[in-house]
């Protein structure tokens, strides 16, 4: 008898396991666009909407976890699960199945989110002056408090999971805080004012101006006590190798890539640091040396092997970081991106043809590279927002100035995002900048900016006349070497 009891048991639970899971609902913003329903294990569904925004999702052999869903954010799922989402001025409300558990959810977020507040620094500005003695006890309360909470779930799964990730949410914001502790709102005048001032009009006491102002911004300071106690509850104490809340949790997979960033940087790795110049093949050291469990691993070989192939200037220089990656990895996603890459930066190797573009200019025109074939081209990718592209703006107007009547174009392009034109044209006005002014058509995931493997600005790339790439990391203006390089060229 006890054995058939157990066989019925073990049906039942294949069965609910092959049944499908269906999402239904009313988004009104699905009527517009697609969604994904994805996750940090790979899962990655597309969702439609009819003209209404109504979708109905029916989900084969769903794995019980976190997803991120669209616009809406994370989302609770398990096999089986029948479960209804509406959208009333975009307030969700979650009905059905794991409806207990996806409210627990919204609400952790929403304690949580208490804390965070500002997009550049992450914590709120009221704490970020507020003492480590006062502050983590709040977050010590926040987790408790998260820890009551998950305990109305009877879902064993889902309560660990809330569990751990308040612990790692905490350590998450904790970090931003040591960052930025002792920053003062209301000492953020005169920076603003003079971050406002145009390009033409800043003297040469410009860069120390600047740098007085931000630090004036700085009320407090963490004594070294506070620093080592920070410290501690951020980066001890907690194992890098779980795959499954790694593939739930985004604040643990982030806690692991900030470890490695702070592990890399510590004495006990100054041997790897002497060996090893780039900071990317550092981290790439010190991630395999720290991680055990494959899936994780992987990703952040993926990441930093990646990162140093886009880096690179040769393909000899890191020829060997690729077919390490090629040949050790399962992940065919990964692959194909790491391949892309170091074709790309072969195809753009000093002496070789450089990829056109055609982008609109500031003017509203169109310009391509093509059409500039006849001169050199000193091109300047940049943005808006991006500090130290704006830093070295006076110096490229010296040799616009310089080189007028020369031989060459100076081409500056922005990354700036399309809902950020109007800011572009302002800027751009406002500044008086010259050359040929010009937006990238998709930002960072321009073709062109993507066959150079620029993921970091500002960066520059010097073109000949044939529209041949002379140099594909070019210095900047600031940089003596440049100006020694364009006399070279005798334009």
């Amino acid at each position: 008898m006890k054995n058939l009891t157990k066989i019925i048991l073990l049906l039942l639970a294949l069965i609910a396991f092959k049944a499908n899971a269906q999402l239904q609902g009313k988004i009104s913003s699905l009527a517009d666009t697609a969604w994904t329903l994805s996750n940090n294990s790979g899962i990655s569904i597309e969702v439609k909407g009819d003209k209404s925004g109504y979708f109905n999702l029916n989900i084969s052999r769903l794995q019980q976890g976190i997803y991120n869903f669209g616009q809406m954010g994370e989302i609770f799922l398990a096999p089986a699960y029948k479960t209804t989402i509406d959208c009333v001025d975009k307030i969700y409300r979650i009905k059905g199945d794991g409806a207990l558990e996806n409210n627990i959810l919204k609400d952790t977020r929403k304690r949580l989110h208490a804390f965070l507040g500002n997009s550049g620094y992450d914590v709120d500005f009221k704490y970020l002056i507020t003492e480590p003695a006062v502050f983590i006890p709040m977050l010590d309360e926040y987790v408790k408090m998260i820890n009551i909470k998950s305990e109305k779930s009877n879902n064993k799964f889902f309560k660990d999971f809330i569990k751990s990730e308040a612990a790692f949410s905490k350590r998450y914001v904790l970090y931003a805080y040591s960052r930025f502790y002792g920053l003062d709102s209301s000492r953020m005048a005169t920076l603003r004012k003079l971050l406002s001032i145009p390009i033409a009009e800043r003297n040469e006491n410009y860069k120390k101006d600047l740098m007085a102002a931000y630090q004036a911004q700085f009320s407090k300071r963490l004594s070294a006590e506070e620093k080592a106690l920070l410290n501690k509850s951020i980066y001890t104490g907690w194992d890098v190798n779980d795959e499954i809340f790694y593939k739930n949790s985004n604040y643990y997979k982030t806690m692991i890539g900030y470890l490695i960033d702070h592990l890399s940087i510590q004495p006990e790795n100054q041997k790897i640091r002497d060996s090893i110049k780039s900071g990317d093949l550092i981290k790439l050291k010190v991630a395999d040396n720290l991680i055990n469990n494959s899936f994780i691993k992987e990703y952040f070989t993926y990441i930093y092997s990646n990162q140093a192939i886009k880096k690179a200037k040769q393909p000899a220089d890191v020829t060997y970081i690729y077919d390490s990656f090629v040949k050790n990895s399962k992940n065919q996603k990964y692959i194909s991106e790491i391949t892309s890459s170091y074709q790309n930066l072969a195809a753009t190797v000093n002496n070789a043809q450089a990829p056109d573009f055609n982008f609109i200019s500031s003017a509203g025109n169109m310009v391509s590279l093509k059409s500039l074939k006849g001169k050199y081209v000193y091109i300047d990718i940049w943005a808006t927002w991006c500090a130290p592209c704006i830093a070295q703006i006076p110096e490229l107007k010296k040799l616009e100035e310089k080189y007028k009547n020369k031989n060459i174009y100076f081409v500056s392009i922005s990354v700036d995002k399309k809902a950020q034109k109007e800011d572009w044209l302002n800027f751009v006005a406002k500044n008086n900048l010259q050359g040929i002014q010009l937006m990238a058509d998709q930002d960072f995931e321009s073709d062109f900016i993507k066959k150079f493997g620029i993921n970091s600005i500002p960066r520059f790339i010097l073109i000949d006349t044939n529209g041949l790439i002379v140099d594909n990391n070019a210095k900047r203006p600031s940089d003596t070497a440049l100006a020694e390089q364009l006399q070279a060229l005798k334009l």
